[in-house]
């Protein structure tokens, strides 16, 4: 149990960071980031060849995922905007930017997994299982970034001006708020989360360009599940569906584990279309 447990949450953490990043760019737009997958692996790659992978490292990796982001949203999306272009054609616009970020990587590294050596060395003992300090670190890492979030939403101005930007972006015009400096920032803390996701992936399993398509997959889950539009319940989502898929391959069978994340979030969707934590006003809102 301890063991299912601590590969949950290291799952959780992933898919939670890729959720936030979702929920963000979201709420200020209504376009969902379908590269999201590509920023995260392409970060997680970088992370690993990079001369210096350790706590310098993951700086530099979390700036370059953010400006690479901010490019998505500049060549993907504002320009969409201007010219009132639905926001389903911008989430897909957006794929196609995930494979021309797959493409170009593919040129530069090598189409292969890639893993992180450990931030820290050690490890623990629960019972009968033991795990590395590595995998406490990336569950700390992901709650101190999420929390973070949280408070530069809930505490700050410029968190203020994405709120009120979310809630009507015309109104918040109106009332002084430059509304393009509101989705760089959105963006480039959309981009911060997902390089961070790529690090931490890196560090617990592996990355490679193909593992793109079914991080966006668990992530939109955890966000769809959790309750679309919300940071913290997009946490909460990011835990049922890593529960699900290690249940799946620790007790039944690996083979299942995706399918079974996408039969819970078929069922969340027929029973609670809001998500299995919002409520009716959040429901109402988004």
């Amino acid at each position: 149990m301890t063991q299912f447990l601590v590969t949950t949450l290291c799952n959780a953490a992933v898919y939670a960071l890729i959720a936030v990043s979702l929920n963000v760019v979201y709420r200020s737009s209504g376009v969902l980031n379908f590269g999201a997958g590509h920023i995260t692996v392409v970060a997680g790659i970088f992370y690993v060849n990079q001369l210096d992978p350790g706590v310098i490292g993951i700086l530099v990796t979390v700036v370059a995922a953010a400006a690479t982001a901010l490019l998505g949203y500049v060549t993907s999306v504002a320009w969409g905007q201007r010219r009132g272009i639905h926001h389903v054609s911008l989430s897909l616009a957006l794929l196609g930017y995930g494979l021309v970020l797959d493409f170009a990587a593919g040129e530069i590294w090598a189409k292969e997994g890639f893993s992180a050596g450990p931030l820290i060395g050690g490890s623990v003992t629960i019972g009968d299982t033991t795990f590395s300090r590595e995998r406490i670190l990336v569950v700390a890492l992901a709650a101190i970034f999420i929390l973070g979030t949280l408070l530069f939403v809930d505490r700050t101005m410029a968190g203020n001006a994405i709120e009120a930007t979310a809630a009507d972006s015309e109104l918040a015009t109106l009332y002084g708020v430059r509304t393009d400096v509101v989705a760089v920032v959105t963006w480039l803390l959309a981009g911060a989360a997902l390089g961070l996701a790529g690090v931490l992936q890196a560090s617990i399993a592996a990355v490679s360009l193909t593992t793109a398509l079914p991080l966006v997959i668990f992530g939109i889950a955890a966000a769809v599940v959790g309750g679309l539009g919300s940071i913290s319940k997009a946490a909460a989502g990011a835990v049922a569906v890593a529960g699900v898929q290690t249940a799946f391959i620790q007790f039944v069978s690996p083979r299942y584990s995706v399918s079974m994340v996408f039969v819970l979030l078929f069922i969340v969707l027929a029973l609670r279309p809001a998500g299995l934590f919002a409520n009716a006003r959040v429901a109402e809102r988004v």
